[in-house]
């Protein structure tokens, strides 16, 4: 038979969202309350109970058991999430345009399709003509676009994580992402907001909307990045 350890007792902790100070933990989920510790008068040390596990001790962060999942925290639905994603893949497939054609990308593409195109009607007009393939320049202009789109897509996330938590897609949407576990109007740090900027960049386009896809399973309504960036998207208006 296995021992699952109870919840420990309210009181205060170290707060797990990493503000420096001291969190209220009312035995059952993290409330708002805050304080500064070196402020309060020291909490007596916390004695053994029976049918308690360890008791929390300073600098382990969370108490033991405690939940990352809270049930009235505003998670931001799949809807939400999927509607924020096409207002910036219409943002960013604008500036991917405007960038492609400065650099000649667009230009090129254009060419070589217009090239094999006409490949293909002659092989329509001409009875026992091996169909023809797409040279390894097309390929290659290709693989030059999506790199493109996934370099603009990693910087414009990170960009905008790190400076307003948010891209403008979910500002419009009154949405913000924060780290798990976090307040809602917490900032995202930089490192995590590259993170989750470039690990999403590359998930989208290599395995696309099964990134997003996440957001409808989850219990915290997260995608993929998410959970490798450890972060929540919120709906906070």
């Amino acid at each position: 038979m296995t021992y699952t350890p109870q919840q420990p007792p309210a009181g205060w902790y170290p707060d797990p969202a990493g503000s420096g100070g001291e969190r209220y933990w009312d035995g059952i989920a993290w409330s708002q309350a805050t304080r500064d510790p070196h402020l309060a008068p020291p909490p007596p040390p916390p004695q053994p109970q029976p049918g308690y596990g360890y008791a929390p001790q300073a600098g382990y962060g969370a108490p033991m058991g405690a939940p990352q999942y809270q049930p009235g925290r505003p998670y931001a639905g799949f809807g939400w999430r999927v509607l924020g994603f096409i207002i910036d893949s219409i943002l960013l497939g604008i500036v991917t345009q405007i960038v492609a054609g400065v650099l000649g990308l667009t230009v090129m593409i254009d060419t070589i399709l217009s090239r094999y195109l006409r490949e293909l009607e002659i092989w329509v007009e001409t009875p026992g003509a091996d169909l023809p393939t797409p040279g390894a320049d097309l390929w290659t202009a290709l693989f030059y676009s999506a790199l493109l789109g996934a370099v603009l897509m990693a910087v414009y996330r990170t960009v905008l994580y790190g400076t307003l938590s948010a891209t403008l897609g979910q500002l419009a949407l009154g949405l913000r992402v924060v780290k798990a576990g976090a307040p809602a109007d917490s900032k995202l740090d930089w490192t995590t907001a590259a993170v989750r900027g470039i690990v999403s960049a590359i998930l989208y386009e290599v395995i696309w909307v099964i990134n997003g896809l996440f957001a409808a399973f989850t219990r915290e309504k997260q995608t993929l990045g998410d959970m490798i960036a450890k972060t929540h998207v919120l709906k906070i208006r």
